[in-house]
């Protein structure tokens, strides 16, 4: 199935709560300002299921930090099918990319705010080549995540990059905060992919100006050194992408007024704006 009238497609992930309904609903909201009876823009907003979710026997299911970070689902007693969470993300966009069901797609975004904004940020950097689907461009929208992938071993420390005292921090660089000891699906491509892809792909980072306290904060050492709070942390990593891969396709979006809501964020103009930019 699809839909013929369809031009841009957006894939929504939800955050730590796996509040999967209400980022529907919110971008739903969002794309009404630009096509009001949405017959050219679909919305997905999948949910990784938890244990607590009572998945049925033939469903993957994630531990709830293992999703976030691209993790193979979890195994158990029953016979399941062992699926990293971005993997199932790339099957979305094989269902999208297909000219049968949606031959004018012209557009893909994956975002997410907080937790969502992680995986669309290292779902960027990890996904296999996009010239598969040529004729679709793809643009990851990541929205106040509480930390970000760094492609090397530097960190903004006191107005410059250079590398931290590790015997400090050990892991700081460990994935999902660097490159260090990846996991399953990211070792299927190589460190040099990797790079490449980060640093090639369209990438706006959307950080609301009043997104400067703790809830639900990642305060770890490894995630500390990318910066104070969500805001600082943003701003660093343009910061870094700018002085240590010049050629990157990131760019930074600031949301005036906004603190840590996925709605204030995306119905903002400067979501509107990022998300639907004619």
């Amino acid at each position: 199935s699809g839909d013929p009238r369809v031009q841009t497609a957006i894939i929504i992930i939800h955050g730590t709560t796996r509040n999967h309904s209400s980022n529907f609903e919110t971008m739903i909201l969002a794309a009404q300002q630009r096509d009001p009876s949405l017959s050219k823009t679909i919305v997905i907003a999948p949910k990784f299921q938890i244990v607590e979710d009572n998945p049925t026997a033939n469903e993957p299911f994630w531990t709830n930090s293992g999703w976030k970070k691209g993790h193979l689902s979890v195994t158990d007693s029953k016979p399941r099918p062992r699926v990293s969470s971005y993997s199932a993300i790339e099957k979305i966009i094989d269902l999208l990319s297909t000219r049968s069901g949606f031959p004018e797609l012209r557009e893909i975004i994956v975002t997410g705010h907080s937790a969502g904004g992680q995986v669309a940020h290292r779902f960027a950097a990890g996904r296999k080549p996009e010239e598969t689907s040529e004729h679709i461009n793809t643009r990851y929208v990541v929205a106040n995540p509480s930390t970000y992938l760094y492609l090397g071993p530097e960190r903004f420390i006191d107005g410059y990059f250079s590398s931290p005292i590790r015997s400090e921090c050990p892991e700081y660089d460990y994935w999902h905060y660097g490159l260090k000891n990846l996991n399953t699906y990211m070792r299927s491509t190589s460190l040099d992919q990797i790079r490449e892809n980060l640093v090639a792909r369209n990438v706006t980072i959307l950080i609301g100006d009043q997104d400067v306290d703790s809830y639900q904060l990642d305060v770890s050492c490894g995630a500390n050194l990318q910066g104070d709070n969500r805001f600082s942390r943003g701003q660093n990593l343009i910061r870094y992408m700018d002085s240590l891969f010049p050629a990157n396709n990131h760019t930074q979006k600031i949301v005036s007024g906004v603190a840590h809501s996925g709605k204030g964020m995306y119905t903002s103009p400067e979501g509107i704006s990022v998300l639907f930019p004619s």
